[in-house]
């Protein structure tokens, strides 16, 4: 009588070893494609954060400079242009200046005027060495504005509604302004149109150009570079000495 000897149909264990030695080296292999994919993916859509907030940025200090007024002799008072260089060890210049509003952007939805907007960096509590970028507005009344306003119930409240604050971007790690100085062809620091002019000079007016140079962190630790330069459209050329010395027109 023969005995049949029985057939072995399940895996051993080294084979069982094997197929999950396979299977882990598999999905490791696919964790890091998926993951490389992903974080790729999150990087690139973070670039394009950055740079769309500094564009944007940018071009909005852009479209305020152009439309700054330069002051006159009649004016002068009223209308100002004043840039200031930071004191940190990083640049955080600021600058000021007054511009006709338009009607979509004025404060309060008031009729169109002039306003005094400023630019300049506001420390991040929770970001070392990160600032916010501030713009500010203040709406200049005309006279019967302001006789308007005064008589007013309630002029506290009617002085906040003519002042507004946006902060444009934040992580900013500088912001660096230049003005190009037209009597000597080279580019300084600050601009001030307040200032008294010298003797046999006329007063100064509007900057013909400003250099904005906007620098936002990254998240490598790095920073990226926005800059630009702004032809201010009201800019008067100064008058144009005569032979004796004394100035044309």
């Amino acid at each position: 009588m023969r005995h049949s000897k029985p057939s072995h149909t399940g895996f051993t264990l080294l084979e069982l070893l094997v197929a999950i030695a396979l299977f882990a080296i598999m999905a490791t292999t696919i964790y890091g494609v998926l993951w490389r994919t992903l974080d790729g993916k999150n990087r690139g859509e973070e670039r394009a954060e950055l740079f769309a907030a500094g564009r944007d940025a940018v071009m909005r200090m852009a479209d305020d400079l152009e439309r700054a007024l330069a002051p006159g002799a009649s004016n002068r008072g009223a209308i100002w242009f004043i840039g200031v260089p930071g004191n940190d060890a990083v640049p955080t210049d600021q600058v000021g200046f007054v511009l006709d509003t338009r009607r979509e952007r004025s404060v309060g939805a008031r009729r169109g005027g002039r306003a005094f907007v400023s630019y300049l960096l506001e420390p991040m509590p929770d970001v070392p060495r990160a600032y916010a970028l501030l713009r500010h507005e203040e709406i200049l009344l005309d006279p019967l504005s302001q006789a308007t306003a005064d008589t007013s119930t309630d002029n506290q409240t009617t002085a906040n509604s003519l002042m507004s604050d946006v902060y444009l971007v934040d992580r900013v790690a500088g912001l660096r302004l230049r003005y190009l100085d037209p009597t000597t062809g080279s580019w300084v620091n600050s601009w001030d149109t307040t200032t008294p002019a010298q003797p046999g000079q006329p007063p100064p007016g509007l900057p013909p150009v400003v250099e904005i140079q906007l620098f936002l962190l990254d998240n490598n630790g790095g920073y990226v570079d926005f800059s630009t330069r702004v032809d201010l459209l009201l800019y008067v050329p100064p008058p144009t000495p005569g032979p004796g010395g004394p100035s044309l027109g």
